[in-house]
């Protein structure tokens, strides 16, 4: 075996060409592909190579396709295969062997290029008989399970290259004509929404189409498709998804409960919600569900509650399930406020869509999705909503803007950067230095402008500087908590958009995530915490307790990390601020024991205090 195993390497280095021919003209042609399957015969282990050098794996049908270049029902394939060596092999029909029970195709290939005799497909020594129809009958599906199907049914259209006809009625043999969305009517073949239809084609002939869903123009799906056949005994191509090029999801579990479950508490406490409201729920989102669905939640009594149960609901565990809350008021409706912080993918509408994994879904089982944490950013938590309304009196709002989050963030190693220019954020000591702007329709008020340009604009127009020096209705100077009241008047929306950038940059996240906040004309004041818009990115910080998220330093008082604290740390401490050393982020972290940024007497003197207590 090593003997030969080493002669096949050397014959390896000097593969010889190798053509295959099938006549496939009494076939029906599945899905219009035709493919060789085989290997040595030895080892079963290899199969060549493909002419550009890359390898064919041994019995993979998809490795190796044949092609009819001149449409006559010979399909041809020619790769690299090492000489000297005996080969089975069979070819095979879409997804279908030939010589089913019957034994493989042998082959022993010499050293010269070689092209191999035509046989006919499923016989080993008998030569295809001639086919004598000169139109190809071919059998179109589409897949409809995703869209909700017209009443007027589903069609197909198209027309040949020269424009002339799209074929031929399989029954009366009458031409079809070119694009017109009403003359061929598909059926459902199976009940499960696959429609069908057979017409006859001319081989060699390229005929573009389109499928219909009804009777007219408007319906016609966007995906070009386009076919030419050989002369073969037929086709039957494979079931393709309305108005995609990759296959439907298939919904095949079956639940016998789905229930919606949500509580508005946090709804009614922004001020975009009230007790009684209609609350709807849209289901189905991202083809997650064959067709969008809408269902209207119901308040439970006594209860902040709202829920919905749905019988037996077909779903897909590839898919699972997107779908969003909207309040409706006077049939306007109104989606709630979310972002799918856990989104990975790059659809920007689905990442603003709830979501829930199916995957361990069991059939009949009874699903319960509930929407009921107190949290800021739990994938499963209540909703909230814009509140649309005017405010009705001109009011002044104090906007203030906590920076603790990015200054962890930055502290743990990160980089705030600015995606519309350069003000990116890297330093504690520049986040404070520079100070923040508000922009956005909520900045308004400040200058009649409503987005500023970002950059050296924005940092120009001092009318949206927020300020943390006492003024402006700062409470108090230098606590990192950034302020600035806004005079809106009685028209303006109670629902207010805005985001933050240091320095004037758009520095705070990227494209697409902004604050939303409703004002309460009874305590017109909008606490917000940087960046709470983009949590997964400022990891640094937890925004349901609103603290940092420490881990990456031990601030306690340990400054040399050497297990004791004792007066060397003291000392160590003394001479850094003595002599204005520089840091590292980590050694600015062991220093600062009041966490504020700053290295002074007042680190000293609680380090003082825990020696003291300890």
């Amino acid at each position: 075996m090593i003997i030969y195993l080493y002669i096949l390497f050397l014959s390896c280095l000097f593969p010889v060409s190798v053509t295959f021919n099938i006549d496939m003209q009494e076939q029906y042609l599945d899905g219009g592909s035709v493919y060789l399957a085989g290997s040595d015969s030895l080892t079963q282990s290899f199969f060549g190579t493909h002419l550009d050098s890359s390898i064919i794996n041994p019995w993979t049908p998809e490795d190796i396709e044949l092609i009819d270049d001149d449409f006559t029902g010979i399909f041809s394939a020619t790769i690299d295969l090492p000489p000297n060596t005996e080969y089975i092999y069979k070819f095979v029909n879409g997804l279908n062997y030939e010589l089913e029970g019957e034994s493989n195709r042998f082959i022993f290939i010499e050293e010269q290029d070689t092209t191999l005799d035509i046989v006919c497909f499923d016989k080993i020594s008998e030569p295809c008989n001639e086919i004598e129809n000169e139109l190809v009958p071919v059998t179109f599906y589409v897949d409809m399970q995703q869209i909700s199907v017209s009443d007027s049914g589903v069609g197909l259209l198209g027309a040949n290259e020269s424009f002339t006809n799209f074929g031929y009625d399989f029954e009366t043999g009458e031409a079809i004509p070119v694009y017109d969305p009403s003359y061929l009517i598909l059926e459902d073949v199976n009940g499960q929404s696959v429609y069908s239809i057979t017409l006859l084609l001319e081989p060699g002939i390229n005929y573009q189409y389109k499928f219909v869903n009804g009777n007219d123009f408007s319906g016609v799906e966007q995906t070009q498709r386009s076919i030419v056949i050989s002369h073969v005994s037929g086709y039957n191509l494979n079931e393709v998804c309305f108005d995609s090029d990759d296959d439907c999801e298939e919904f095949t579990t079956l639940l016998s409960s789905l229930t919606f479950k949500t509580d508005v508490s946090n709804a009614i406490s922004d001020n975009g919600f009230d007790l009684g409201d209609m609350l709807i729920i849209k289901w189905g989102y991202g083809e997650s569900q064959p067709v969008e669905r809408t269902d209207t939640l119901q308040l439970l009594p006594f209860s902040y509650i709202y829920k919905i149960d749905i019988d037996s609901v077909y779903v897909s565990p590839d898919a699972d399930l997107y779908y969003q809350y909207y309040k409706v008021i006077d049939d306007n409706e109104y989606r709630e406020i979310f972002f799918n912080f856990d989104y990975s993918g790059d659809d920007v509408v689905l990442a603003e869509r709830r979501f829930f994994e199916i995957q361990d879904s069991a059939d009949y089982q009874v699903l319960i999705i509930e929407d009921i944490v107190d949290s800021n950013v739990n994938a499963r938590r209540m909703p909230v909503f814009e509140n649309t309304s005017p405010i009705g009196e001109n009011l002044d709002v104090t906007w203030t803007i906590d920076l603790s989050p990015a200054y962890y963030q930055i502290l743990s190693g990160d980089t705030l950067f600015d995606i519309q220019g350069t003000y990116h954020v890297d330093n504690v000591d520049s986040l404070y230095e520079w100070g923040v702007w508000i922009n956005g329709p909520a900045s308004t008020p400040a200058n009649g402008v409503t987005w500023s340009q970002w950059g050296p604009t924005l940092q120009g127009t001092t009318s949206k500087k927020m300020w943390d020096d006492g003024t402006h209705g700062d409470d108090i100077a230098g606590d990192h908590i950034y302020t600035l009241i806004l005079t809106y008047d009685e028209s303006a929306s109670i629902s207010q958009e805005c985001k933050f950038g240091i320095k004037g940059g758009d520095n705070e996240s990227s494209y697409g995530l902004n604050h939303y906040e409703n004002i309460n004309p009874l305590d017109p004041n909008i606490h917000v915490y940087w960046g709470s818009i983009n949590p997964i990115f400022y990891d640094s910080w937890d925004y349901d307790s609103n603290q940092p998220i420490f881990d990456f330093c031990e601030s306690n008082g340990d400054t040399n990390q050497d297990g004791i604290i004792n007066v060397v740390d003291i000392v160590l401490m003394v001479n850094t601020i003595i002599n204005n050393l520089e840091l590292s982020e980590q050694e600015s972290c062991l220093f600062d024991l009041n966490n504020d940024s700053i290295i002074n007497v007042i680190d000293i003197v609680a380090l003082v205090n825990i020696i003291l207590e300890s």
